[in-house]
């Protein structure tokens, strides 16, 4: 069998870190970063705020920064949940297209996607392109608890969503990276080990019924062709994390990884 090279990334991780209070409502602010006639290419900010006097005040300073960029700016609150997504949109009468940032707000991710959905259905030639979400935020109710973690180049935001009789951890991972795609390797207390492939600037968001919840990230050069799972099974070298959910507590441990390799 012919021996495949692949050019992975990895770091070292050695501690454990348990659960920290996290800002529980979020700011959005879009601003054009490239001006091409009427039209124009927009980029997106966000950040957690603690609550709507916080989201003021960063919204004045966000407009004196970009107040010739045409700013917007969004509140999500705590119970809230949004989804940001891109999309090429044609300017009529100008034979130009923008590449412009919306969202969607809503009581859930799922009711986000579905208000997305819909849109695209009722109107699809309001998007000259199909719309790439950018980046997704799970409401918090009172009395969860998160953990925010760098992997490497892709961010974890964990957060406990128990019920009476069960556990759930909600994952968010973020790939931060530009020229790497993020191969995970997640496992749950009753599940074999299932890879999911995060592109470069994508967001998987997925709800997991679990008390512990591993991770291992495996980062490829995105040009290349993706290997197939048993070949990401088989790698030795990654970055490790175990995420557990102890009583609506989140707490991360065992977090590692083996050297780079060529």
């Amino acid at each position: 069998m012919k021996k495949t090279t692949l050019t992975i990334i990895s770091l070292l991780f050695c501690l454990t870190i348990f659960a920290q209070e996290a800002k529980p409502c979020l700011f959005i602010g879009t601003y054009e970063i490239n001006k091409r006639g009427i039209c124009g290419d927009f980029e997106l900010v966000h950040e957690q705020v603690m609550d709507y006097a916080e989201y003021i005040i960063m919204r004045i300073q966000f407009n004196e920064e970009h107040k010739i960029q045409s700013p917007t700016t969004k509140f999500i609150d705590k119970n809230e949940s949004v989804i940001a997504y891109k999309y090429e949109k044609k300017i009529s009468g100008w034979g130009c297209n923008s590449n412009v940032i919306s969202t969607k707000i809503g009581k859930s991710i799922e009711e986000c996607n579905k208000q997305l959905a819909d849109q695209l259905a009722k109107s699809p030639k309001d998007f000259t392109t199909q719309p790439n979400i950018v980046f997704t935020w799970q409401g918090k109710s009172n009395g969860t608890a998160q953990y925010t973690r760098d992997f490497g180049g892709l961010n974890g935001t964990f957060t406990s969503e128990n019920t009476a009789l069960k556990n759930f951890i909600l994952a968010q991972l973020s790939n931060k990276t530009t020229d790497k795609t993020a191969y995970v390797l997640l496992k749950t207390d009753n599940s074999a080990e299932t890879v999911v492939y995060i592109n470069p600037g994508a967001t998987l968001t997925k709800s997991y019924e679990t008390k512990n919840l591993e991770i291992k990230v495996i980062y490829l050069d995105s040009k290349k062709p993706k290997p197939s799972v048993d070949i990401i099974q088989s790698i030795k070298e990654y970055v490790r994390g175990k995420v557990t959910n102890e009583k609506g507590n989140i707490k991360i441990e065992k977090m590692g990884s083996i050297g780079v390799r060529g």
